[in-house]
C-alpha cells in the first residue's frame, strides 16, 4: 500500500493490526481528520463464514474510527465503533515508539482501556482474509 510507505513510522496512517491479533483496520486521512475501516479479519478456518457486524452485515470494510487532530501534537481524538454491537466509544490515539495506542473510553479517559496495535506487513487476500501474520 503506497500510503503506508510513504506515511512512515511518524504517521498513524496506514494498516494496523489489533491488539487482539484477529482483524486489519487501515487508517487513512478523510475530511480534516483520520478515518480507518476493517480490512481484513483473521478466521479460524479459510471457509467459515465472515463475522457479520450489529447490522447483519460482513464486518470487512465497517468504517470503525473517526478522528481529528487534537492541541497536542501527534496526538487524535473521536470516536471507535464496536463492529459487534454498534456501540461508539470516545476515543484517543497517538503513536509512541513505533505502535499505534488507541484508547476508547467514556464519560472521561480514565474510565476507558487503551489497546496497542502494530503495523502490519502481510498481506490481505480475496475476501479480506489475513493471510499472513505481520
Amino acid at each position: 500500500m503506497a500510503g503506508a510507505a510513504q506515511a512512515g513510522t511518524s504517521s498513524p496512517t496506514g494498516r494496523w493490526l489489533t491488539a487482539s491479533r484477529d482483524a486489519v483496520v487501515s487508517i487513512a486521512p478523510c475530511g480534516n481528520g483520520l478515518c480507518g475501516y476493517i480490512a481484513g479479519i483473521k478466521l479460524d478456518n479459510p471457509t467459515d463464514p465472515q463475522p457479520l457486524d450489529w447490522r447483519g452485515q460482513p464486518q470487512c470494510g465497517d468504517a470503525i474510527i473517526a478522528m481529528t487532530a487534537s492541541a497536542a501534537p501527534g496526538k487524535w481524538h473521536g470516536t471507535i465503533t464496536d463492529p459487534r454491537n454498534g456501540r461508539v466509544w470516545q476515543a484517543t490515539l497517538s503513536l509512541r515508539g513505533g505502535e499505534l495506542h488507541l484508547r476508547g473510553y467514556v464519560g472521561l479517559p480514565v474510565f476507558g482501556e487503551t489497546q496497542t496495535w502494530t503495523r502490519y506487513s502481510g498481506q490481505i487476500s480475496t475476501g479480506c482474509l489475513i493471510t499472513m501474520a505481520g
